[in-house]
């Protein structure tokens, strides 16, 4: 297992969701508990536990936040740099709030009393980070080889993306050379940027340029079916800059181009839509259903479930992808995060 540390990768980011929060106020509070019924422990048992709580978690939450603060400066630096500040962090603020609850908590008056009384939770707190950083590290290798094995099977899926058209699209370029070679040179322009974006497994682009590509895959097979092709585009005009993955729209163009245009004989019109919310992008695809079973082609089930498997791989789950099939209109509706956060 290799330890040589990565750029840009922060080993204790858990601590800054939802999650890692909840789940450092609760073992901060679990360690007051013990400290607090401690065995020869003095005083009133409750007022001492809410005085070693508030002094605990007072020490876990700021030293947690100058950790946020400072996140992208330590994202950049090495794995050893980045344990030395975090435990730089949490010893300096136990010293600093060590020092301010020793006047008003604890009834420290001497000098000798307070230096031990700062050394003595310096110490803990440096045992019970030590024991922190260890579940870390854990936690980090565990976490880089689950992207690994996503990388992998992201990787694996997106070969899997085999373009029905390339063939036909081929050989409709090669018609076009003889009577129109400016179509021609077009068509050639639009295969061979498909062909590039299907090469881009698993990365992010522009909403506005899969937007793009998705037209450009239409003027395609426009030239392949003519007037049996028709689209209907339900876009906003001005895009925000947002990243999607790379092939979410067009594959699911194509899902209708295959399952509702080529097994038409009368062709069919496709309609997209596209709906930009506060916290999420919703693309739908709808196309006609084909009468004829015998013209229907397979695998449309399977095209479909390899985009599910490739956005809830991306999004981690938080994608979601829904077919419904009424009144003879084929309907694929997704619905993706407008942000990527720590994307395989």
């Amino acid at each position: 297992m290799s330890k040589t540390p990565q750029s840009d990768v922060l080993l204790f980011s858990a601590l800054f969701n939802e999650r890692g929060v909840l789940a450092s106020l609760v073992v901060t509070q679990v360690i007051a508990v013990v400290l607090a019924f401690a065995p020869h422990a003095q005083g009133d048992i409750w007022l001492r536990l809410g005085i070693i709580s508030l002094f605990l978690h007072l020490i876990v939450l700021s030293s947690t936040s100058s950790l946020y603060i400072a996140r992208h400066f330590l994202q950049k630096r090495t794995r050893a740099l980045q344990l030395s500040l975090f435990f730089v962090s949490f010893l300096l603020f136990t010293s600093m709030f060590s020092v301010l609850f020793s006047r008003f908590a604890f009834d420290i008056n001497t000098n000798e009393h307070l230096i031990y009384f700062v050394i003595q939770n310096t110490i803990i707190v440096a045992f019970l980070v030590a024991l922190f950083v260890q579940f870390l590290l854990i936690y980090a290798e565990k976490e880089q080889q689950t992207k690994a094995l996503s990388r992998a099977e992201l990787d694996a899926l997106q070969a899997r993306i085999r373009p029905h058209f390339l063939y036909n699209s081929l050989n409709t370029a090669a018609e076009l050379t003889h009577h129109d070679a400016a179509a021609a040179e077009q068509a050639i322009l639009a295969l061979a940027a498909l062909s590039q974006a299907a090469m881009r497994s698993g990365q992010s682009v522009l909403l506005n340029d899969e937007v793009t590509l998705s037209k450009q895959y239409i003027a395609l097979e426009t030239w392949r079916f003519g007037e049996r092709l028709k689209v209907n585009w339900h876009i906003p005009s001005d895009l925000p800059a947002l990243n999607i993955p790379c092939l979410t729209l067009q594959p699911l163009i194509e899902n209708a181009v295959c399952h509702g245009v080529e097994t038409s004989e009368d062709g069919a019109t496709i309609n997209v839509e596209l709906h930009i919310t506060t916290g999420y992008i919703t693309m739908i695809v709808s196309n006609p259903i084909t009468a004829s079973k015998e013209q229907t082609r397979p695998n449309n089930g399977m095209a479909l479930d390899n985009i599910r498997q490739r956005l809830n791989i991306y999004y981690k789950n938080k994608a979601q992808l829904t077919i419904t099939n009424r009144d003879g209109v084929y309907r694929v509706k997704v619905v993706i995060p407008k942000h990527i956060e720590n994307s395989v």
